[in-house]
């Protein structure tokens, strides 16, 4: 079999990775991604707020009624925000310390035993978990 155009034809560069998370109260969720997780707002517009999470990865938060999706009611999202962090304990006690809904005690295992990670639910209920690889 011939090789296709995606075998033979190199992959493009990526610059960054953009996550957006859609809500009903978007002052309510950038004001907990910036208090609680401290990320950095680099830009704020009408039914927008932009987070820097780690250099080339952001965060949208969309507020109802803008952008392509709606939020959604609820905590299964269908989509959450994974990080990976060598810093997970110090993570984990600055989250801790805010008391955050969802977060647990202790870090545990994950992934079937290939991650330690833990997760906290944001204000509409997203997901974001915090994780290091196991080696």
């Amino acid at each position: 079999m011939p090789d296709s155009p995606s075998q033979t034809t190199p992959i493009p560069p990526v610059d960054g990775v953009l996550t957006m998370f859609y809500y009903n109260d978007l002052q309510a969720a950038a004001d907990w991604y910036h208090r609680v997780l401290g990320f950095e707002k680099i830009l704020i517009a009408e039914g927008l707020v932009l987070f820097r999470i780690h250099e080339g990865s952001q965060l949208a938060l969309v507020g109802k009624g803008y952008g392509s999706q709606q939020p959604l009611a609820g905590t299964n999202k269908g989509a959450i925000l994974s990080i990976q962090t060598r810093a997970l304990q110090q993570w984990h006690e600055r989250i801790a310390s805010h008391e955050a809904e969802g977060i647990g005690h202790e870090l545990h295992r994950g992934g079937n035993g290939r991650t330690v990670e833990f997760k906290v639910r944001d204000p509409e209920g997203y997901t974001i978990e915090f994780f290091e690889w196991v080696e």
